[in-house]
Formats: C-alpha cells, structure tokens, sequence
C-alpha cells in the first residue's frame, strides 16, 4: 500500500469513527432533550403555579386547572369548565416577542387548537372591553363565529404584561350558547 493510500484510508476510518461517536451521543442523548423540549404538565396543582406566576386570579365557581405546558421558553397554563364548555389560557411567552401581537395570537390559537383538537374555527371582530390585568390598563377583542362542527363559539383575546414583565396573553374560549357570563366576568375582575 502507497503512502498516499494509507493517508486516505486513514482519513476515511477517522472520519467514520467520529460518525459513530456522534451517532453513540445523539442515541444517548436527544430523546432526553426532546423530552424537556416541550414538557406538558397534567397535573392540576403545578399547572396552577404555573398559571399563578403569570398573574394573580381568583378561579369562579365550576373552574380549575386542568395542566400546562412549556416549550423554548413559552409557559401556557390550561383552567376549564367543569362542563368542558370554556377553556381560559394564561401565556408567558420571551421577551424577545414583546411588540409582536399578532404572532403571539397565532401562537395561542395553535397551542389552543392541539390542546383541544378544535380545528376550522372561522371568528370575526365583535368588539374589545378595556381590563386592569397586574395592574396595567389591557384591551381584550372579543370573536365571535363556529368552529368546524358548526357550533356558536366566542373568544376573548388580549395581551398584557406578566409579574415578570414578559409579555403574556389572555384567551378564553367557548360555547356561545352556554357562555357563563358571571363566571367569566368574576375571573376577569380578580386579575387587577
């Protein structure tokens, strides 16, 4: 074998050595990253500090946590109906989006719609209520519309700023014709 030969060969096992051990290293070690990756969290105690460290509230009667979800640094936590008719969010996203309201909103209706499995819901503009949340003057839009079974459904959306002072998001989802008006407005006077 020539010199030139043994170089090449040389070069070749090296590199397939190095292919192994980082083939060795990614079986090892990504499922663990992409367990904490995106980590959901079923468990209606934690999903309440979750909640409660994006802002103060008081729960209405026929609500509670349900679980919650990080992911690259999104926080969303999930309170429900007992009657699963209406589903509240509470988002921290980075600061990094602050400003960015539109692309925050997409991400709350898609983060929405894989928690719920409710696909095709077609909303248009009704108007916005202007709330104190964490002490700070927010305006929440409200849609109204159906959603792909053809249910009456209505949303209330807004942005405000988390106690850390990240950007965070509002949502509130449900059934139009079996919208609790009192327990939704209860919960929406105890985030001052």
């Amino acid at each position: 074998m020539s010199r030139n030969t043994k170089i090449v060969v040389g070069i070749i096992g090296g590199i397939l050595g190095v292919c192994c051990l980082i083939a060795i290293v990614a079986a090892l070690v990504l499922p663990r990253m992409f367990q904490n990756f995106a980590e959901g969290i079923d468990d209606p105690a934690e999903a309440a500090e979750v909640a409660e460290s994006i802002v103060d509230y008081d729960l209405p009667s026929g609500f509670e946590e349900q679980g919650a979800m990080n992911f690259l640094g999104f926080r969303m936590a999930f309170i429900s109906g007992r009657d699963d008719q209406t589903m509240i969010m509470l988002a921290e996203f980075p600061a990094s989006l602050a400003g960015d309201e539109e692309q925050m909103q997409q991400q709350m209706r898609d983060a929405f719609a894989n928690r719920t499995g409710s696909q095709n819901v077609s909303l248009e503009y009704v108007g916005s209520e202007d709330v104190t949340i964490n002490g700070s003057e927010t305006t929440l839009g409200t849609y109204e519309g159906t959603d792909g079974q053809g249910n009456n459904v209505r949303q209330i959306i807004g942005v405000f700023e988390t106690k850390s002072g990240s950007p965070g998001m509002l949502m509130i989802f449900g059934n139009q014709d079996n919208w609790n008006e009192g327990g939704i407005s209860r919960f929406l006077d105890s985030l001052e």
